[in-house]
């Protein structure tokens, strides 16, 4: 049975805790190991070289050197604090255009973008830890963003772009969200004003003014913004209305509009459902009628809920499905031999 970066990882660690390898040590026997396991060919000193030289200093290893996907790769002994080494590395790689390179003192591998803009942490966009790490991991992302194949080939670049885009869409998405929620409690929309309208007139029996419901929402602004006593925003805001939520409940909620699916199983559903982007709503009222209507799902995507979706509609929401005579919807995506309400 071949070897493998995986197999290899527990033996090579036991070498590196167990003994005291210098510099030149952990590169015969950790690094070279390791790119050999890659696909390197590592006894060629044009694919891998060895004390590269970057004018008048050296690189420790050049992977497929003087090609527009060249990897460089310097090596501390076990144990070395490699933060006190990032700005040395990523100058060579300045100098000589290099847009990938690798950190490593043999246990722990830092990998970085170099000329991507930012400081030296922002550039580094993967750590590979032979320690901590299980050793599937390790040689996935050896074999992901170190292998002879993706370095060649320009993937490996590619890929760990496309690795810090993706992260970046999160952050961004995240700060979008932050915006949003706090757009919504400081310049409440008309639904969530309608919606609070509605419940507070079924609690009380009084019609709401709106103009009430959005001073409400005002006064909790700061208490949904920010944090009291050391608490979050959610549980402060939580603490803060806990009296009006309990006598909400006392007094009853209403419950939600019963739905039924066919297909029932809601993935399956929304699977059929995004492929037709229509579906037919059957209502059941209560004098006993039955009333069909066409519900247009374009807007429908594969994280949306097809339940909360069709819930979230003004004449299916709490405090109103009971005001329009129903008692509860069957949604299909085959057409019911009926006909469609207006």
């Amino acid at each position: 049975m071949s070897e493998t970066i995986a197999s290899a990882v527990e033996r090579i660690m036991n070498a590196v805790l167990r003994k005291n390898l210098d510099e030149a040590t952990t590169k015969q026997g950790v690094i070279l190991k390791l790119l050999h396991l890659a696909g390197w060919n590592t006894f060629d000193v044009l694919e891998v070289v060895p004390e590269y030289t970057v004018e008048y200093r050296r690189v420790d290893f050049a992977l497929n050197p003087n090609t527009a996907n060249t990897v460089f790769i310097e090596v501390k002994r076990p144990g070395e604090n490699l933060e006190n080494h990032q700005q040395q590395l990523l100058e060579y790689c300045f100098q000589e255009g290099v847009k990938l390179a690798v950190l490593t003192n043999g246990k722990t591998w830092w990998l970085y973008l170099p000329l991507r803009q930012g400081n030296w942490e922002k550039r580094r966009f993967l750590t590979i830890d032979l320690e901590s790490q299980e050793p599937a991991i390790v040689e996935q992302r050896f074999m992901g963003y170190l292998s002879r194949e993706k370095v060649i080939s320009g993937q490996a670049v590619s890929e760990a772009e496309n690795l810090v885009q993706s992260r970046q869409r999160v952050e961004i998405t995240n700060k979008a969200i932050s915006e949003a929620w706090s757009q919504i409690i400081e310049t409440p929309d008309e639904i969530l004003v309608d919606l609070i309208s509605e419940t507070a007139e079924r609690i009380c029996g009084f019609t709401t003014d709106p103009e009430l419901v959005r001073k409400f929402l005002s006064r909790r602004v700061r208490a949904l913004k920010g944090p009291l006593d050391g608490r979050s925003p959610l549980v402060s805001a939580r603490a803060v209305n806990a009296p009006a939520a309990a006598q909400t409940q006392a007094e009853g909620q209403g419950s939600p509009l019963p739905i039924t699916l066919d297909p029932p199983d809601s993935a399956v559903f929304l699977d059929a459902l995004l492929r037709t982007k229509e579906a037919w709503i059957e209502e059941h009222l209560d004098d006993g009628r039955k009333e069909l209507r066409l519900w247009k799902a374009q807007n429908m995507r594969s994280s949306s809920s097809v339940i909360g979706n069709l819930r979230s509609k003004p004449r299916y929401r709490k405090g109103s499905w009971r005001k329009s005579g129903l008692v509860k919807i069957h949604v299909t995506i085959e057409r019911p031999a009926q006909g469609i309400a207006p």
